[in-house]
């Protein structure tokens, strides 16, 4: 009798369906149950790194597979920080334990240069620094990486700038997961040999350099970039300008410098070349805030191309894909396994997210991903610029497209007091709930006096100093719902969901909101572990 086989893990099962989707030249599957294995499984880092450790050559033979494991490290540590950013000291003691355990494993030997740099750029994917244990062990002379590299930098330069032709999103990507624990000072050298070599696809990749997540980086670009400016190429003008307006509005001089004394040398921008979007979808905002949006624009007369942008308070990722055939596009839409709640978007509404999450990012003094410039230039050039949404403006837009027999008193009672039993809610409410620490030690310590007093104390205290954190929750979402066609955007409820956006703001008793009641109730079923997030 032959011997059963283990049963795989949710994180092997996981691993497997990305390495399939990225062999399609598709972006992990977007699904229900992904998403609550990556809000519940923060301590897989650890068996994800394990698997891609496992299967990496040469010490594995799947190199596929290996990829798959990594995708889903850098989504288990993006999703870690989100809990760090909320303030949990556990997760961050949880990522600091991980950067440790690989550099040990990296002095070590253990884990060969590669597969170390890849980890590294699972980190800089995750906007989490590296560690001092992590660069240290980088920076040995006889450390992991120290073999792979010349030790003349320009002679390693010029190989990556054969190696990847006239690509710079290409380039900077390989430096950016090889470099992401090279001390910092080590990618501002990097960035500066680019700029100031004699070859131009170092130059156009060190433009790339100015959407670095570090800032020293970005400046050491930018002083290199303002001494070759009269050597820029027309094409370099033009990222330049687009990447101006994606910075903090204190870094912007530098790059005014830059483009002033090109233009001044006489170099022309170079205009968008022709492109376009056939296709935009968006998912619904989920209860992290989180929106997908997916873009199909032509690559050729016969090949199409995927595009992805993740946002998420600002945005949080950018994707493109290889072109594919139209067949090959739908094939693979149909293996991705969208089955969270998505609509097909107008340009204008694409536009608008983008704008707003764009201003949330460099309101922060970060920078998107440099991927979302590669999405641009897919589709024909998309003058992209921050501009905040505004609330009551968008909130009012909406209110005069409801009847007046919705907006009155007696009416919108009803809806606020029936809204947890709205149908078209269904399928979106299983998101929505609090998950935070403060929340959590509330929900721990008065479990006892009750469910229903419990919920109501929550509504009245913490919930009600986040009201304008729901208000803008729903109102997103019914702009996202009124992009789909008159009859069904009516079922989905934009209407019923923009007059609670406007109770919940002007200051409502959010005791009288039936779907702010199930928020509250939900939020201790699944801090209190009876129910898993998402169900």
């Amino acid at each position: 009798m032959s011997k059963a086989r283990p049963k795989a893990s949710d994180t092997d099962q996981h691993a497997r369906k990305i390495a399939s989707a990225i062999a399609k030249g598709l972006p992990p599957p977007l699904t229900p149950g992904f998403d609550r294995y990556l809000e519940q499984s923060p301590t897989e880092i650890f068996a994800a790194f394990e698997g891609a450790a496992r299967h990496m050559p040469p010490a594995g033979n799947d190199e596929a597979l290996a990829f798959g494991y990594l995708f889903l490290l850098q989504a288990l540590l993006e999703r870690v920080r989100y809990r760090i950013d909320s303030g949990s000291a556990a997760a961050a003691d949880m990522i600091a334990a991980f950067q440790a355990d690989v550099a040990a494993r990296a002095d070590a030997g253990e884990i060969d240069g590669p597969l170390f740099a890849y980890v590294g750029g699972a980190l800089h994917q995750a906007k989490i620094p590296a560690s001092p244990e992590l660069v240290a062990a980088t920076a040995k002379p006889d450390g992991t990486n120290a073999e792979d590299l010349p030790e003349d930098v320009g002679v390693a330069l010029s190989a990556l700038l054969g190696a990847f032709g006239s690509d710079p999103f290409e380039l900077v990507n390989a430096l950016a997961q090889f470099g992401h624990a090279m001390p910092e000072e080590g990618r501002c050298a990097l960035a500066c040999s680019l700029a100031l070599g004699d070859d131009s696809d170092g130059r156009a990749a060190a433009i790339m350099f100015l959407l670095d997540s570090s800032a020293a980086v970005r400046r050491a670009a930018a002083g290199a970039l303002a001494d070759v400016a009269a050597r820029l190429s027309p094409v370099d003008v033009r990222r330049l300008i687009a990447i101006r307006n994606w910075r903090a509005e204190s870094e912007r001089p530098e790059l005014d410098t830059i483009i002033r004394k090109a233009r001044t040398a006489g170099i022309a921008c170079a205009r968008w070349e022709a492109g376009s979007v056939e296709t935009i979808l968006a998912t619904a905002i989920d209860g992290a805030g989180t929106q997908a949006l997916l873009l199909i624009s032509p690559a050729s007369r016969k090949k199409k191309r995927i595009s992805s942008i993740l946002t998420k308070d600002g945005i949080t990722d950018a994707w493109n894909g290889e072109p594919e055939t139209a067949r090959q596009i739908e094939a693979a839409m149909a293996a991705a396994g969208m089955d969270l709640p998505t609509l097909s978007v107008s340009r204008p509404y694409l536009d608008r997210v983008l704008s707003h999450a764009l201003a949330l990012t460099t309101g922060r003094g970060e920078v998107p991903p440099l991927e979302l410039l590669k999405v641009a230039e897919m589709i024909g050039g998309a003058d992209w610029q921050p501009a905040q949404m505004d609330f009551r403006e968008a909130l009012s837009g909406l209110m005069a497209e409801l009847p007046a027999a919705m907006r009155d008193a007696a009416s919108v009672a009803a809806v606020l007091r029936d809204s947890d039993k709205r149908v078209g809610f269904d399928t979106l409410r299983h998101g929505w709930f609090e998950d935070d620490p403060q929340v959590a030690k509330v929900v721990g310590s008065g479990y006892g006096r009750g469910r229903a007093k419990l919920a109501t104390y929550l509504l009245q205290s913490l919930i009600a100093r986040r009201r304008d954190k729901w208000a803008d929750r729903f109102l997103r979402t019914a702009l996202w719902m009124r992009e789909a066609p008159a009859e069904a955007a009516a079922e989905l409820g934009w209407g019923e969901l923009t007059l609670i956006a406007e109770a919940i703001a002007n200051g409502r008793d959010l005791t009288e909101i039936g779907l702010m009641h199930d928020i509250a109730k939900r939020t201790i079923a699944v801090l209190s572990g009876e129910v898993r997030a998402g169900t």
